[in-house]
C-alpha cells in the first residue's frame, strides 16, 4: 500500500532539490524581520521584508510563526506536525471571500457540500469538527456558517490529532482563523466586485492609532454580500462587522476587546442533493441549476462575538495571556425541499423534508497561559502551561401547529410556487436543550537536547461532559414526557511528543505522536456510555525553510489509528420496550495511512507559490476502504506572480484543483413490489477525476487603486461535489468571473 506514498515521495523530494537548487536562489535574498511572540497583541508594523505573526502587507504565501498546534511560538519548521496556512496576500488574490473558497486551496482539506447551506470539511479520513477563532475553541455544533474571510488575518489548519489545544474530536484537523489587528500607522482599503450570477460585494477596513501617542488603536471592518446563483430561486445576503480596540495600558500590559457580526439571509435553501436516479431506475440527468427548494425555504444565521485579551509581560521573556470569549449563533427559518423519493415522468414522486429551523446557541470559552524561557542542564529552552474552559448551550422552543397529511408530498417538483408556507406557533415552552463543557489544564515545552535535537513534549488533563433534554407535549401544550441524556468523562489525558533533528540549517526531519479522544453516544448493558474512542496520529517528516524563512517545504508519512470503538454486543437482547441496542466498546476503529507533500512561499522576488499532494487511505477494522466520498489523491496548486520591467504594475496567477476519483453506495430503484412500492438495491454514484482551473489578474493603476479579475472553473467543468448523500448528487460551481476595484490610502 505504501509503494504509491514512496513514488510520490521520492518525486516531490527530487522536484523540490531542482527547484530549490542554490544556484536559482542565490539572487533572491530578503531581510527578515524579529519574529513576534505568540498571540502578540501588541501593535505591529509589517512590512514586505519580514514575517512575523501577521501575514497582512507581507505579501507572502506564508508565515514566520503559528502557535495552533502547541500554542508555543513555533515557525512552521520548528512544528513536528503538518500545517498549513492561508495568508492573507493568498486570500486577496484569489478573492478567497469565504471559508469553504479558503479550505479549497488548502492541502489536504476536503470541502463537500451536504446542501446549499450545509458544508463538511475533512482531513485524513475524517469530519473537521474542530475550529477556533484566534486560538479559542469553538464548541458550536451545526449551527455554524461559512464565515467571510474579510475579518481575517490568515486561517492556520493543523492536520492529524489536536487534542493538545482543542480537548474531543477526530484525528483529522483544527482549523484557526486569526482576525486582523489595529496597526501602527493609519491605514484604509475599500473595495466593491461584481460577478457573475449577480454577485456583488462591498467592503470598508479602517484602522490605526486613536490617541494617547499611539497606545490606543483601533480597527473597523465593514462588508455586505448580495448575490443569485447558478441554482434556481437560491438567493444570499450577508452583513459582516468587526470592531477591535487595542490598548497599551503600561509598557508590559496590553488589552485588546472587540466584537464581530456575520448575518447571512438566504431564499430557495435546499435540504439534500438533487435526485441521481428516476424512479424506474434510470438516470435523472437533472442539471445545475435544478433546485427542489420552493423560493421561501430558508435557513438564516446571524452570529454575533465578544472577545476579550489580555497580554503581560512579567520580564525575563515570559508572557501571560488571559483570553476570554463570548458567541450567540440565532436562526429561524422554514424549509421545504423535495429531496426525498424519485422523480416520476409526471415530476411527481418526490417527498419534501420540512422543518422549522429555529434556536440559540451560546458559547463561553476562556484560556490562561504563561510562557517563557528557562534554563536547564546549561542550555536554554521554552516552556507553556496555561487553563482553559469552553462550555456551549443551545435551546430550541416547542412549536406547534396543524400540518395537512399530505403536505410533505410534492405533487410538481418542477413548479411549487403554489406551495404555502407552513403556519405554526412558537411557543414560550422550551421544545430542548443540550449543552457542553470541556475543562482542561495544559503544558507544552520545547527542549534543545542539543544544538541539532530538539524535542517538542505537551499533555493535556482534563474533563468533557454534556446533556440534553427533549419535552413532549400533548395537545393541549402540557407536558407528558422528559427525554434526558448526559455523560462525563473526567481524567482524560491527552499527550503529545515530538523530536525534531535539524539536518542542516535549512532543514530538519521530525517524528511525532499525538492524540485526541470522542466521546461517545452508545451505552452498554448496564446503559452506562462508553468509554470515548481514542484516535491517535502518527508522523514521520521532513521540512525545509529557505530564503530566512520566506519559503517553507514539508513532506510527511501519516497513519492514524482509532481504539474503544463501539461494537454491536450480540449477547445483549435489546431493550424489549424501547428496542435500544447494546454496545461494547473494544472494536478497531478506521486506519489512516498517507503521505503530504507542501511547498509555500516566495520561490523568487515576486513570486507566490503554494502547493500541496496529498494520498489519504482509510479503512475500516475489517479491512475495507472507508471515506469514499474523499479522494486517495489531491493535488492543490496556487501561484501568482507580479512581471519585471515596464509590466511591473501587473500580477498574474491561476490555480488548479485536482483530484482522483469518488463514490458512495445509495439506494437505485430496481422495480416495484405487489403494492406497487419501489423496490431499490444498493448502488455506487461515482464521480470521476476532475481538474479545476482558476485564474487571477491585478493591475495596480498607482499606490491606491487597482483592478482585479478573477476566473473560476476557466473550463466550465461539470462535477460533482458530493455524491450518494440522500440518494443524490451536489452539483459544483460552474465558470464564474468577478471584476474588483480596490483603493486604499
Amino acid at each position: 500500500m505504501f509503494a504509491p506514498i514512496t513514488r510520490s515521495m521520492t518525486l516531490t523530494l527530487g522536484l523540490c532539490s531542482v527547484a530549490l537548487s542554490p544556484d536559482l536562489l542565490a539572487d533572491s535574498e530578503i531581510e527578515k524581520a524579529p519574529v513576534a511572540g505568540a498571540l502578540e497583541l501588541t501593535a505591529t508594523s509589517i512590512t514586505a521584508q519580514g514575517l512575523g505573526n501577521n501575514t497582512e502587507n507581507t505579501q507572502s504565501y506564508t508565515t514566520g510563526a503559528m502557535s495552533s498546534a502547541t500554542r508555543l511560538n513555533l515557525s512552521i519548521k520548528e512544528t513536528p506536525q503538518s500545517v498549513s496556512v492561508v495568508t492573507r496576500q493568498q486570500m486577496d488574490d484569489f478573492k478567497l471571500t469565504s471559508l469553504s473558497e479558503a479550505m479549497r486551496q488548502t492541502t489536504g482539506i476536503v470541502v463537500q457540500h451536504n446542501d446549499s447551506d450545509r458544508v463538511n470539511y475533512s482531513s485524513r479520513g475524517y469530519s473537521i469538527n474542530n475550529f477556533q477563532v484566534d486560538g479559542m475553541l469553538n464548541t458550536f455544533s451545526y449551527m455554524k456558517s461559512d464565515s467571510d474571510t474579510i475579518i481575517y488575518d490568515r486561517i492556520e489548519v493543523v492536520r492529524g490529532a489536536t487534542g493538545l489545544t482543542t480537548g474531543a474530536g477526530d484525528p483529522s484537523a483544527t482549523i484557526n482563523m486569526v482576525r486582523k489587528r489595529p496597526t501602527a500607522q493609519w491605514e484604509a482599503k475599500t473595495g466593491v466586485s461584481a460577478g457573475s450570477y449577480d454577485n456583488y460585494y462591498t467592503y470598508l477596513d479602517v484602522g490605526g492609532p486613536l490617541a494617547f501617542d499611539g497606545r490606543l488603536r483601533g480597527r473597523s471592518v465593514l462588508a455586505y454580500r448580495d448575490s443569485d446563483s447558478f441554482r434556481d430561486k437560491y438567493q444570499q445576503q450577508r452583513e459582516v462587522g468587526y470592531g477591535v480596540l487595542e490598548a497599551d495600558l503600561t509598557d508590559a500590559t496590553t488589552l485588546a476587546v472587540g466584537y464581530d457580526y456575520q448575518n447571512k439571509h438566504v431564499q430557495g435553501t435546499s435540504w439534500g442533493t438533487v435526485p441521481y436516479w428516476n424512479a424506474d431506475g434510470s438516470k435523472a440527468n437533472l442539471g445545475r441549476s435544478t433546485n427542489m427548494a420552493t423560493s421561501w425555504s430558508s435557513w438564516p444565521i446571524k452570529d454575533q462575538t465578544a472577545f476579550a485579551n489580555l497580554d503581560h509581560q512579567l520580564g525575563a521573556g515570559w508572557h501571560l495571556k488571559a483570553a476570554y470569549t463570548h458567541r450567540e449563533s440565532d436562526t429561524d427559518g422554514k424549509i421545504y425541499y423535495a429531496g426525498g423519493g424519485f422523480p416520476e415522468p409526471d415530476r411527481s414522486g418526490m417527498v419534501a423534508n420540512v422543518s422549522h429551523m429555529i434556536g440559540t446557541q451560546k458559547m463561553k470559552a476562556y484560556d490562561f497561559n504563561v510562557s517563557g524561557p528557562y534554563s536547564l542542564l546549561g542550555r536554554e529552552h521554552e516552556l507553556m502551561m496555561g487553563y482553559g474552559q469552553a462550555q456551549r448551550s443551545d435551546r430550541n422552543p416547542y412549536t406547534d401547529g396543524p400540518m395537512a397529511d399530505d403536505y410533505a408530498i410534492v405533487p410538481d417538483w418542477k413548479y411549487m410556487g403554489d406551495i404555502g408556507k407552513f403556519s405554526d406557533t412558537v411557543t414560550s415552552l422550551t421544545g430542548s436543550t443540550s449543552s457542553t463543557e470541556q475543562k482542561a489544564g495544559y503544558l507544552a515545552t520545547r527542549l534543545s537536547l542539543t544544538d541539532e535535537l530538539h524535542a517538542v513534549l505537551g499533555s493535556r488533563y482534563g474533563s468533557w461532559k454534556s446533556s440534553s433534554t427533549t419535552n413532549s407535549y400533548d395537545a393541549n401544550q402540557v407536558l407528558s414526557a422528559v427525554d434526558d441524556t448526559s455523560q462525563k468523562h473526567n481524567d482524560m489525558w491527552t499527550p503529545y511528543a515530538g523530536l525534531l533533528y535539524d539536518i542542516t540549517p535549512e532543514y530538519t526531519a521530525y517524528v511525532s505522536y499525538t492524540d485526541i479522544f470522542k466521546p461517545q453516544t452508545n451505552r452498554d448493558a448496564n446503559r452506562k456510555y462508553l468509554e470515548p474512542v481514542v484516535g491517535s496520529n502518527y508522523e514521520l517528516g521532513l521540512k525545509g525553510s529557505l530564503l530566512q524563512e520566506r519559503l517553507n517545504l514539508a513532506t510527511a508519512l501519516f497513519w492514524s489509528d482509532q481504539d474503544n470503538v463501539a461494537e454491536l454486543d450480540d449477547s445483549v437482547p435489546p431493550d424489549p420496550v424501547t428496542g435500544e441496542e447494546f454496545y461494547k466498546a473494544n472494536g478497531k476503529g478506521t486506519k489512516v495511512r498517507g503521505f503530504e507533500a507542501e511547498l509555500s512561499g516566495e520561490v523568487m522576488a515576486d513570486w507566490n507559490m503554494t502547493a500541496g499532494y496529498t494520498y489519504t487511505h482509510s479503512v475500516n477494522g475489517e479491512k475495507n476502504r472507508t471515506n469514499t466520498t474523499a479522494p486517495l489523491n489531491m493535488f492543490r496548486l496556487s501561484t501568482a506572480y507580479r512581471l519585471p520591467g515596464n509590466w511591473h504594475a501587473l500580477t498574474v496567477g491561476g490555480a488548479l484543483n485536482w483530484q482522483s476519483e469518488i463514490y458512495r453506495a445509495a439506494s437505485r430503484p430496481v422495480g416495484r413490489n405487489a403494492a406497487g412500492n419501489i423496490i431499490t438495491q444498493r448502488t455506487n454514484i461515482s464521480q470521476d477525476a476532475y481538474t479545476l482551473v482558476n485564474l487571477m489578474s491585478r493591475y495596480e493603476f498607482d499606490q491606491h487603486l487597482s483592478a482585479s479579475l478573477n476566473v473560476n472553473n476557466l473550463l466550465d467543468k461539470k462535477y460533482y461535489e458530493n455524491v450518494g448523500f440522500y440518494n443524490g448528487n451536489y452539483w459544483g460551481d460552474p465558470r464564474t468571473v468577478t471584476l474588483s476595484l480596490d483603493w486604499k490610502i
